[in-house]
């Protein structure tokens, strides 16, 4: 197989595999939390006009701001419960009363997050955790560094078994 052949199927592979990833695995912002709030919303995520109440639901939104740039930053604050991606968070109302707090003292959090920001879609990160920042603190993702460990140990693994399975 030619070279350029095996990398086209690379890409066409691993681009969707990387995507994917990206948005379920568990990033962190550092911000400046400056508002917070909560909007009945129905199922879709448009605001609820009145027509049908019982096919409607809060989210909560946490605003924020990047403490050097001061881009904004919104995020959407529910429940994952025990659907895909598999974070088993129940707490979005205790995360909200922390994120308000921090934001009443107009202080930093780090938020740590997954998904991705669309706004043709309306689409928002959702923040699993909020916490007051330490500029002291340091960030290490645990997570994502045992998870690609883990990854490149299974395809290590692969890659042998293919190997002594050709001869």
């Amino acid at each position: 197989m030619s070279i350029r052949i095996l990398a086209v199927v690379a890409f066409v592979i691993l681009a969707p595999l990387g995507a994917f990833l990206h948005y379920v695995l568990p990033r962190h912002d550092v911000v400046r939390i400056v508002n917070t709030e909560v909007r009945r919303v129905d199922f879709s995520g448009k605001p609820v006009d009145g027509s049908n109440p019982a096919a409607n639901r809060d989210v909560y939104f946490i605003y924020a701001e990047d403490i050097e740039t001061r881009k904004p930053h919104v995020y959407r604050n529910e429940d994952t419960r025990w659907g895909f991606p598999f974070y088993f968070k129940f707490n979005s109302a205790d995360v909200q009363a922390v994120a308000s707090s921090i934001g009443g003292e107009k202080g930093v959090a780090l938020i740590t997050k997954y998904g991705w920001r669309f706004d043709i879609f309306s689409w928002f990160p959702n923040a699993v955790s909020v916490r007051r920042w330490d500029p002291a603190d340091t960030v290490i993702p645990w997570f994502n560094i045992v998870f690609f460990t883990a990854l490149a140990l299974l395809a290590v693994l692969i890659g042998r078994r293919l190997r002594r399975a050709r001869g």
